[in-house]
């Protein structure tokens, strides 16, 4: 007999625990009769905006240039700059 064991990572501004481990549980109990399972939380972590783009890069492969929300300082300079002379 072997132990498998999964990392399952979610981000969300909130997200009801209680209820997605059991939703997770009772799936894992329908699909899999021959197995016992359990499933437990590991603890929640807050993100600042620019640390979920780092995990999201990092974990995803999804950069903030691909995600569509890149911050660019020099474009932000050069649009101050065309506002001012304008």
């Amino acid at each position: 007999m072997r132990k498998f064991s999964f990392t399952i990572d979610m981000v969300a501004d909130s997200l009801d625990i209680d209820t997605t481990k059991s939703e997770i549980q009772q799936f894992l109990d329908e699909k899999h009769d021959d197995v016992v399972s359990q499933v437990k939380a590991a603890g929640v972590k807050s993100f600042s905006e620019q640390g979920f783009k780092v995990w999201r890069a990092r974990v995803t492969g999804i950069t903030a240039k691909q995600a569509g929300d890149a911050h660019n300082p020099k474009a932000a300079i050069a649009n101050d700059a065309k506002t001012v002379g304008a």
